[in-house]
């Protein structure tokens, strides 16, 4: 947007995205989640990635009655093309055009795909051998809408038919018990289709996809956590920004790896577990970097009387539950 509008703290967007309603309600804990943490918007505010966490037909209507004119927010074609290119269905899509483009045998994830029916999982599943998958809605975060599964059985099966009848289908993949860590690339697509790499970003998330923290660190110290070979991640990022600007999204982008080690002991990685089309917590993590190098103050929203809380403590960039909550 070329005007910048007051910055907003929409975690649900995601949630957003898959109800794709003008007038959507959060669950009353992420509400609550929203309303604590409103104040952590300042940290991108007055910047250029000045705005929402995301954008929605929620979110847009939500600026409408704020007061801003509709003429500096996106058209809700706009928006309805977002929803499609943050579907996990495009990422899907993406991987495997990234993995036919570059040919190295240490980038891993072409068994990710998307399934319009529980028999296109089962078969791929039986196919190729796959004994753990991991299972996932279209739009879904921090690890909603998210499964492991070994060996899928029935319940499984109508646990995949409910994602099929809500959201009409899912994204699968191999499950990588040799998992070692995870990371992103950050981008910005500029107007005009410039993209830029932002940097890399180190993060935790759980098995299941459950966010737990980013690291605030130096780009060179999150280099030596990820060390992967760097001719390979700048032809991972090179690829990125020739293909990223070719879509009518602009604005930040947050690209989720893995770093899995193989039963041979080699380091591979999955270039492509999720796209984030929005601001996220690995820019995040940047930008606070950025101001403060080491010297984050521990406290980025107000823990008194909240039941959720944005902290910094040991480098580690988290959202805090108060104790007995």
């Amino acid at each position: 947007m070329s005007h910048p509008l007051p910055s907003v703290f929409n975690c649900s967007n995601d949630m957003a995205l898959a109800a794709n309603v003008d007038q959507y309600i959060p669950p009353k804990r992420i509400q609550q989640m929203e309303t604590d943490l409103a104040s952590l918007s300042c940290c991108w505010d007055g910047t250029r990635f000045a705005g929402p966490w995301g954008w929605s037909r929620a979110m847009r209507k939500r600026y409408i009655q704020m007061g801003v004119d509709q003429s500096l927010l996106p058209s809700l074609q706009w928006i309805g093309h977002v929803r499609q290119l943050s579907s996990r269905q495009y990422a899907c899509q993406y991987i495997q055009d990234l993995l036919s483009d570059i040919d190295d045998s240490r980038l891993i994830g072409r068994d990710m795909r998307f399934c319009h029916t529980v028999e296109d999982a089962r078969i791929w599943v039986e196919a190729n051998g796959i004994d753990t998958a991991i299972y996932k809605l279209p739009w879904s975060s921090s690890g909603r809408g998210v499964f492991v599964s070994q060996d899928t059985d029935a319940r499984d099966m109508e646990r995949l038919s409910g994602f099929v009848r809500s959201q009409g289908g899912f994204a699968m993949d191999r499950y990588y018990t040799g998992k070692t860590l995870d990371f992103a690339m950050e981008f910005f697509v500029g107007n005009g289709g410039i993209t830029e790499f932002l940097g890399y970003s180190v993060f935790h998330a759980s098995d299941g996809g459950t966010y737990g923290y980013n690291v605030v660190a130096s780009q060179q110290q999150l280099l030596r956590q990820i060390d992967v070979d760097p001719e390979l991640l700048q032809r991972l990022i090179d690829y990125h920004v020739i293909h990223l600007p070719s879509t009518i999204y602009r604005g930040p982008i947050g690209i989720d790896m893995i770093k899995v080690i193989g039963h041979d002991g080699r380091a591979c990685v999955h270039p492509c577990i999720e796209i984030n089309l929005r601001m996220n917590m690995g820019i995040l993590a940047l930008l606070l970097y950025e101001r403060y190098g080491d010297s984050c103050p521990i406290f980025l929203t107000p823990p008194d009387g909240r039941t959720f809380y944005a902290a910094v403590e040991d480098g580690r960039l988290q959202i805090k539950v108060r104790r007995g909550i």
